[in-house]
């Protein structure tokens, strides 16, 4: 037996997981179902390691092929990483929202959706986690804090170009972290890691093309979409995101709203 917690508690059966289930159905799919539900539902922890194969295969009664198969599926999905070598074995992995973003980015550059498309839904989404930052009752401990330093940095960066989208960007993704909702945090997340990799296609650029000044009335709105946040004034505050985010949207849809959006890790 594995020596981890997870091999101890992958020897509980959940509801539903009869042997004769795995031996008549879609045998390799139903036993990758059987283990990817353990590690959705914490049976398995992240970085906990699959018991050994001739365990597994007593437990499901199947071939080592067909385990294999099912293993190759977890791996496939990112759940699984198979060591080789002595000590070998398949590592558990919880999905993270990196990950959802990864699949996220694929479907979007598959589906050639646009940058103005992809900007539209970034409008529409993100004032929504400004105007929770607003609502939450402990935002001057839990939000407020986290922004004013992030804006801080930003204030520094007016002079560079880059490390301003850099300091801008953290500031953006910081509301969608303290937001507290969730759901609101994976499906933003998604989006703006998204638009992140985009901002790649103008940086440089933009860099050269937008004057200090400019950059100095971004960290002002900064500033004063925090001020809103710590008032408490959802509403206002909503706006102020709305407005801010149509400008600072304006200088790359000039050039590239047609533009499909392009999948792939951060530069």
């Amino acid at each position: 037996m594995v020596n981890s917690p997870g091999a101890v508690r992958f020897g509980q059966r959940l509801a539903g997981e009869a042997p004769e289930q795995v031996r008549y159905a879609a045998i390799a799919e139903v036993v990758a179902d059987v283990l990817r539900r353990r590690i959705l539902d914490g049976v398995l922890a992240d970085g906990d390691v699959l018991p050994k194969q001739d365990e597994l295969m007593a437990e499901f009664d199947v071939g080592r092929t067909t385990l294999r198969q099912a293993i190759r599926i977890l791996e496939t999905e990112g759940l699984v990483t198979v060591r080789r070598g002595k000590v070998g074995g398949s590592v558990v992995h919880q999905p993270t929202p990196k990950d959802a973003a990864h699949m996220f980015g694929m479907v979007m550059h598959a589906r050639q959706v646009t940058l103005a498309d992809l900007a539209q839904a970034l409008r529409r989404l993100e004032p929504v986690c400004v105007a929770l930052c607003a609502q939450r009752p402990d935002r001057m401990e839990a939000v407020v804090p986290r922004l004013r330093e992030v804006h801080e940095r930003m204030a520094l960066t007016v002079d560079d170009g880059l490390a301003y989208i850099r300091a801008s960007r953290e500031f953006h993704e910081a509301i969608v972290s303290a937001c507290g909702n969730q759901t609101m945090q994976v499906l933003l997340g998604m989006v703006e890691a998204l638009w992140a990799r985009q901002e790649q296609l103008w940086a440089e650029r933009s860099a050269v093309d937008v004057s200090a000044d400019i950059r100095r009335l971004g960290v002002r709105e900064h500033e004063q979409m925090v001020d809103l946040i710590a008032d408490g004034d959802d509403t206002l505050a909503y706006r102020y995101a709305v407005r801010h985010l149509e400008g600072a949207h304006a200088y790359p849809l000039q050039e590239y709203a047609a533009q499909p959006v392009q999948s792939g890790p951060l530069g």
